[in-house]
């Protein structure tokens, strides 16, 4: 009887994990900030509340203040007011020759343990480098009950002074979400993808904090796709320095704890 229980427990886990074609994801824009003031760090305050046993993901441009322009400077981790722990799961820049004339950007995601609310904070730290400006973008991508959300693979691209930057995902899983995001040394003049091959985008989030070459912004949307296929994202700005990049998620199933039932 007991081999058989095991099995039972087995052949579900395997069911349950098995394919995504019943993934349920939803992504749930959770505010834009930034400034245009020198500093080693900035800090990121949702504007409406991520819930625990969701992904918080955060997609930041900034100058590319590092060493000779070349040196990404975005810290590999943190952890947030409520001990979540973030990783930067993406980061790379355009380098236009020289410090802070040109672009970098990163992505960050956490699973959240604890809520993140509005009386939260997280704080991203580029070490002892003080980098004028900088924007980001939070989002909230969360899974049916039962589910988490997991970090599967991104890229970052090559960057361009162009007013039609574009990135192509590898193979994005149906049923899984990826993220875009961009940014560009300029005050805000992002247009967001209203592709719909395979899904459509999400919401554009997108902001800007000073001007012309001072100036950075940022736009970032997420798209759940129906079918296993390649994304392109190609949001569109008036032709400056900028950079684009993409992260995967998948939804999981939740399995630890199943088989101590048995036990």
């Amino acid at each position: 009887m007991r081999r058989s229980l095991y099995t039972l427990a087995l052949l579900i886990a395997l069911f349950a994990c098995s394919g995504s074609a019943d993934a349920a994801l939803t992504a749930t824009a959770r505010g834009t900030g930034g400034n245009n003031t020198g500093a080693t760090s900035v800090t990121v305050t949702p504007q409406s509340n991520l819930a625990a046993g969701s992904m918080g993901v955060i997609m930041i441009a900034l100058d590319n203040a590092g060493t000779a322009g070349s040196a990404t400077v975005c810290a590999a981790s943190m952890t947030d007011s409520v001990n979540n722990a973030w990783t930067r799961q993406q980061n790379g820049l355009f380098d236009n020759g020289a410090a802070s004339a040109g672009v970098e950007i990163a992505f960050y995601t956490a699973k959240l343990t604890t809520a993140f609310t509005t009386a939260d904070n997280v704080v991203v730290s580029f070490g002892s480098t003080s980098v004028t400006a900088k924007a980001w973008a939070l989002w909230e991508i969360a899974p049916a009950a039962g589910k988490t959300v997991s970090y599967i693979t991104g890229a970052i691209g090559t960057g361009s002074t162009t007013g039609t930057p574009t990135i192509t995902t590898g193979t994005i899983t149906n049923g899984d979400a990826v993220i875009g995001g961009g940014g560009a040394e300029s005050a805000d003049t992002w247009a967001g993808d209203a592709d719909t091959s395979n899904g459509s985008w999400s919401i554009h989030q997108h902001n800007g904090f000073g001007t012309g070459t001072s100036g950075m912004s940022v736009t970032s949307q997420v798209k759940v796709v129906s079918a296993d296929a390649t994304q392109i994202y190609n949001p569109t700005l008036t032709s400056v320095d900028t950079i684009l990049g993409w992260i995967q998620v998948r939804e999981t199933s939740l399995s630890s704890g199943f088989f101590h039932f048995f036990n």
